[in-house]
Formats: C-alpha cells, sequence, structure tokens
C-alpha cells in the first residue's frame, strides 16, 4: 500500500512537470508579452478585459511595469516615488524657519508691499494662479510664475534655467524692476540689518557674524527645500495599498504610452531636466518671449524652455511659461495637435534670421490621435500626481 502511494504521488508529479508545468508557463510568458506592448497598443474603446490586463500589469512592481513607449533618444527612467528628505532638525531647522520668516515678509521688496509669497502662494500651489504675476508698479512680467513644489531637487531655475541652484536664484526677482524692484542686495540686507528681530535671528544661526546676501539666500534655501510632499502616485508608485480607478490606470498607461508624455515628464520627479521648444514663442507678436535665447544670445536657444515636473500638477495652473493654457484639458488639447507653430505673417517676419531657429520645434512633438474618452483618462491620471 505505502508502495503504490508513492508510486501514484510521482506519477502525478511527472505529469505535472512534464504537462502542466510548461502550458502555465507558456501562459504566464504570453500574459506578460501582451502586458508589454499595453503601453503602446491599449485599445482606445477598452472592453472590462482590457482592464483586467491593466490593472494586472500595474499590480506589479514599477520594474516591471509595461515598457514605455518612448522615442529611442530619450533616456527615460521608469515613473516611480519621490523620496522625501526628512524634516530638519536642531540649527537646520531654525533656519528653515527664518527661510521661511523672509520668504513672506514683503521687507524684501523695494516697496515693502510685496513677498515671495506674494507669487508663490502655498495655498496656490505654490504659485499665484494667475497667467503672469503682478508686481512692482502694478506691472506685470510676461512668465507665468513656476509653483515651488520639488524646487530643492532640481537643478536648474528659472524658465529659462539661468540660475544653477536656489542660492543663486535668490536674486533674481529681488533685482527684477518687475517684481521685487530693488536697486540693489545691499538695500534688502540693510533693511534686514536695521531690524533687531531680525539680527537676533541671523545671529544665533550665523555666529553672531553681520546680515550678508549670502546668509538671506542660504536661509530662503533652507526653507525652499521643504516643499515637497508625497502624493497619492508616489504611494501607489511604491506598492502601498491605494487603488487607482479604471481611468486612472488607463491614463497611467497612456502617459507611458501613445500620449507621449513619458517622452519629457519620467522619473520620480516627472521632468527630463532638459528645455524644449513647443512653437510658444509667440514669434514677433505682442506675447513674444524667446526663451534661452535671451539670457545666451545663441540662435540655438530660441524658444527653449525648461520642462516643468509634474509633480503636484492639479494644484499649479494655468500652465506653461506664459500661464496660456488654463486647463490641463487644454495642455493635452495643444499635444494633441503636435504644439504651437511658428509661421510668418509678412515678408519682414519670413526675413529674420531667428525665425527657423523658432519654428523648429522639439522632435519629440507629434500629432496624437487620442479620443474623448483617453483624454478624461489622462487627466485623471494627471491629477494623482
Amino acid at each position: 500500500m505505502p508502495f503504490f502511494r508513492l508510486f501514484v504521488l510521482l506519477w502525478g508529479l511527472f505529469i505535472a512537470i512534464v504537462f502542466v508545468m510548461p502550458a502555465l508557463l507558456v501562459r504566464e510568458d504570453w500574459r506578460r508579452a501582451s502586458d508589454t506592448r499595453l503601453a503602446a497598443t491599449f485599445p482606445a474603446q477598452p472592453a472590462a478585459d482590457d482592464f483586467e490586463a491593466l490593472r494586472r500589469a500595474y499590480s506589479r512592481p514599477a520594474s516591471d511595469w509595461p515598457s514605455a513607449h518612448v522615442a529611442p533618444e530619450v533616456a527615460f527612467v521608469e515613473l516611480g516615488p519621490l523620496e522625501i528628505r526628512p524634516r530638519p532638525e536642531g540649527a537646520e531647522l531654525q533656519k528653515v524657519r527664518l527661510g521661511r520668516r523672509l520668504f513672506e515678509d514683503p521687507l524684501l521688496s523695494a516697496s515693502g508691499h510685496f513677498s515671495c509669497q506674494s507669487c508663490h502662494n502655498r495655498q496656490l500651489g505654490w504659485g499665484d494662479g494667475l497667467r503672469v504675476s503682478v508686481g512692482h508698479g502694478r506691472k506685470t512680467g510676461r512668465r507665468n510664475a513656476p509653483p515651488l513644489f520639488g524646487v530643492g531637487y532640481r537643478d536648474a531655475f528659472f524658465w529659462d534655467g539661468r540660475a544653477a541652484s536656489l542660492e543663486e536664484q535668490a536674486a533674481g526677482p529681488l533685482l527684477n524692476p518687475v517684481e521685487m524692484a530693488n536697486e540693489s542686495l545691499a538695500d534688502v540686507v540693510a533693511r534686514l540689518r536695521a531690524r533687531p528681530g531680525y539680527v537676533r535671528a541671523f545671529g544665533q544661526i550665523y555666529d553672531d557674524t553681520p546680515i550678508s546676501f549670502s546668509q538671506v539666500a542660504d536661509a530662503l534655501a533652507a526653507f525652499q527645500r521643504t516643499l515637497e510632499r508625497g502624493t497619492r502616485f508616489d504611494r501607489f508608485a511604491a506598492g502601498l495599498p491605494v487603488r487607482f480607478s479604471d481611468e486612472e490606470l488607463w491614463g497611467l498607461n497612456l502617459f507611458r504610452g501613445k500620449a507621449g508624455c513619458a517622452n519629457c515628464h519620467f522619473g520620480p520627479m516627472l521632468t527630463d531636466e532638459k528645455m524644449h521648444n513647443l512653437g510658444l514663442t509667440f514669434f514677433r507678436r505682442r506675447l513674444q518671449d524667446l526663451g534661452r535665447y535671451e539670457e545666451t544670445g545663441d540662435p540655438q536657444d530660441v524658444g527653449l524652455f525648461r520642462t516643468p515636473s509634474l509633480r503636484h500638477v492639479r494644484l499649479t495652473a494655468p500652465y506653461m511659461h506664459n500661464g496660456v493654457l488654463p486647463r490641463l484639458v487644454n495642455v493635452i488639447a495643444f499635444y494633441v495637435q503636435g504644439g504651437g507653430r511658428i509661421r510668418p505673417r509678412n515678408e519682414a517676419e519670413a526675413a529674420d534670421p531667428l525665425l527657423p531657429h523658432a519654428a523648429r520645434t522639439s522632435a519629440l512633438l507629434k500629432r496624437l490621435e487620442l479620443e474623448r474618452a483617453e483624454i478624461e483618462a489622462l487627466v485623471a491620471f494627471l491629477e494623482t500626481l
């Protein structure tokens, strides 16, 4: 009897190894192969089975998600959770608190009416909700106030990338005649030195040396490096128990696939940290802005603007360097049509040597075929970021 049971057991094991396991492996290989094509081939009118495949594919670790459908030249990094730095403590926390005090204080402006917070408001996604900001003497600039989420994790600042650090960036708005309009940084320092409260606060952190602008910039940067927060997508990508709807998963798949978003928005910061010409220079029009070229004078830089991070993007409208797109659906519509187009209106504009550079938009811009439901799904996903 024991021999018979052993025989049956061994025979069953043989059948499983020879016939059942290969079939299961083939089926799993087929599923994985099918899943890897999801980003490129998911239907525009999905059925329940399609959503089931989508949920199965994105329930895995992010490293095992379907292959992103991006251009060959793109150095794609998988989307994933951002590792948020720990909250500061001790002396560093004191510095952050001083930086916040400076950030909120209109004393830093020439008129005493504007603070950093005037254009970067916590309740407005660390922007100001305006197409372009209003500053000194009720003047308006040409560019949208970029949100400050994630600035402590980036390597260049301003829309044209002209500052390489937060400390370097600090001087820009303070000296800009349309923003805080100080004649010099020395004027800012003099006003702070005249306030005993600031003298004490700086002295406690910087060893009782006279207040300098490098200290002001250091404190402001310390505060701004604390502004990032985790997102729903961070938790999802980390494998935490966060459930995405079918529509949000569909949007994620579109983002990494046929919508082309992942060509420029990837990695935990959702940006390639590069500069692109999207055809929004408004060449020789009222809203003209030639981007990086205005800083470097190099014709190759005409129309180049930094790729913004999409973290917290639902909070940071309006969009683009000039704020001309009020909602996320407008942004998607802009990319559906393949970006902007620069066309001369007359012979003088056609002869302008900068026109070919302005008209040469990024090779990553392609017209898209997206159905209304796909656009809605994409917006639903973007709102999780």
